[in-house]
């Protein structure tokens, strides 16, 4: 199927998307943010954008691939969600390759002789890094491409690395910096305090009493085994996750608690700089030791799920501390016969799983969840495209902020149409940045195709399927 034709033919600004560009960050809250991490702002943006370039160039596997090994096939533009609905060359991955290819060329001997002859530009000025700027965060960071590219080049990882150096010469989006600033201030993106975050713990516990009728225990800021990470959006607008997490580990049995000071699974700082990833990481891993949990558990999120398989969890293992998805501890309770369920709580509607994009493209966690989909619900479908081939929710990569929502939400038109095509009424896309991006989406979505689809993490059903013994 050629999507891209499909697109040119919907309502939309089929073509140059350099317009969608992102609002920066201001000067003093990237001055903050650096003074965390210990970074300094470039004082010549030219010089230093090339200068790490090259750095990046010379030790970078994927950074060096996309500009040496890229034979300009095609590949990619037909698996981009971003090329898909747009059309711009520049907003996919040979596109923006091709930005940061022609700056390394144009420092090489070849590329200073012949200039835009071998595919160079000689000399690049603030205007050019505003157009990497501009392609590179429009970037969802959803790893598809690496998937169908013959050569195996991660566009992502060249994404991750070019905002870095963006990042570093004062240019990040707004939206992004802000939600890292509030992780580092309060512990969560939201910037929820203490009082609050024991507030909404209280009213869920109530709520579960009055809609289950059992009283369950939720430890803030005490030792316990396990230390529970939600996303501060579960504390926020996903209380029915919230309620899967509570009511799910105090049937299970075991015994958890929250940190007001690390209650965020999600890292913001894997869409902007390896140290504020790396620094945020670490908040788990200070929470953790400071209450003597033996166990982490990771709430639904995709991106922060990534991010604690592949930094954090070896990091508490230094300090004899495990870590699981809140979905392994759901696996095992299920295949131990722990816990009861019930799908029919779930209605007769037919349901539709769609993987986010960091489960399934660098998180290993496919099987998990539709093991729990098939324990339940009566009725679901996984659409044409899952597992590494699922499409993206749109809001990846920063792509929440409101700026950028009319182009995320033709992002989100791939997967909206696929949930239509399965006949599903409801879609599980248990990430909360997906969550997040799907309450932007899909009441315009809705209107725009006529249907009325609706909307969860997977939790959501757990909490509703769990069959209490009130013996």
């Amino acid at each position: 199927m050629s999507y891209g034709k499909v697109f040119k033919e919907r309502p939309f600004k089929y073509g140059d998307v350099s317009n969608f560009v992102h609002y920066t960050a201001d000067e003093s809250l990237l001055s903050s943010l650096n003074e965390k991490v210990g970074i300094k702002k470039a004082v010549d943006k030219v010089q230093h954008f090339k200068k790490r370039l090259i750095e990046e160039y010379n030790k970078n596997r994927n950074v060096k691939m996309a500009i040496d090994v890229c034979v300009h096939c095609g590949a990619c533009l037909e698996a981009c969600p971003t090329y898909i609905t747009s059309g711009d060359i520049l907003n996919s991955p040979l596109g923006r390759a091709e930005l940061i290819r022609a700056v390394v060329k144009g420092e090489k001997l070849s590329g200073k002789i012949f200039g835009r002859a071998a595919g160079a530009v000689k000399e690049i000025d603030e205007s050019y890094i505003k157009k990497v700027y501009t392609y590179y965060w429009l970037c969802l960071i959803c790893r598809r491409c690496a998937y169908v590219c013959p050569f195996g080049v991660d566009q992502t990882d060249v994404t991750r690395t070019v905002r870095s150096i963006l990042y570093e010469i004062g240019m990040a989006s707004r939206f992004t910096a802000m939600t890292i600033e509030a992780h580092w201030k309060s512990g969560n993106n939201m910037n929820l305090n203490p009082k609050a975050i024991a507030s909404i713990i209280e009213f869920v516990k109530n709520e579960i009493k009055e809609e289950k009728g059992v009283d369950v225990k939720v430890k803030i800021d005490e030792k316990a085994y396990a230390l529970l990470l939600p996303s501060s959006a579960d504390l926020f607008m996903n209380l029915e996750t919230l309620k899967g997490y509570i009511l799910f580990l105090n049937v299970y049995g075991i015994d958890f608690t929250i940190s007001t000071e690390a209650t965020e699974t999600a890292n913001f700082g894997l869409f902007l700089h390896p140290k504020h990833m790396q620094g945020l990481a670490q908040k788990y891993v200070s929470a953790a030791e400071k209450l003597g949990v033996k166990l982490v558990i990771a709430g639904e999120c995709g991106h922060g799920w990534r991010v604690h398989k592949n930094y954090t969890l070896p990091e508490l293992r230094k300090k004899g501390i495990d870590l699981v998805h809140i979905y392994h501890l759901v696996y095992r309770a299920i295949q131990e016969e722990k816990i009861k369920l019930d799908p029919s709580k779930n209605g007769d509607i037919i349901y539709t799983y769609q993987d986010p994009c960091q489960y399934a493209r660098g998180g290993d966690l496919t099987e998990e969840p539709r093991f729990i989909m098939n324990h339940v619900v009566k009725n679901w479908v996984d659409p044409e495209h899952s597992k590494e081939y699922t499409w993206c929710c749109g809001g990846q990569g920063g792509n929440l902020a409101d700026e950028v929502v009319p182009l995320a939400t033709q992002y989100a038109r791939l997967w909206y149409e696929e949930a239509l095509k399965s006949g599903a009424s409801w879609v599980i896309r248990p990430c909360s940045i997906c969550k997040a991006q799907l309450s932007h989406v899909v009441p315009y979505l809705n209107r725009m195709y006529g249907k009325d689809i609706e909307y969860s993490g997977l939790m959501d059903l757990v909490y509703r399927a769990l069959v209490i013994n009130k013996e």
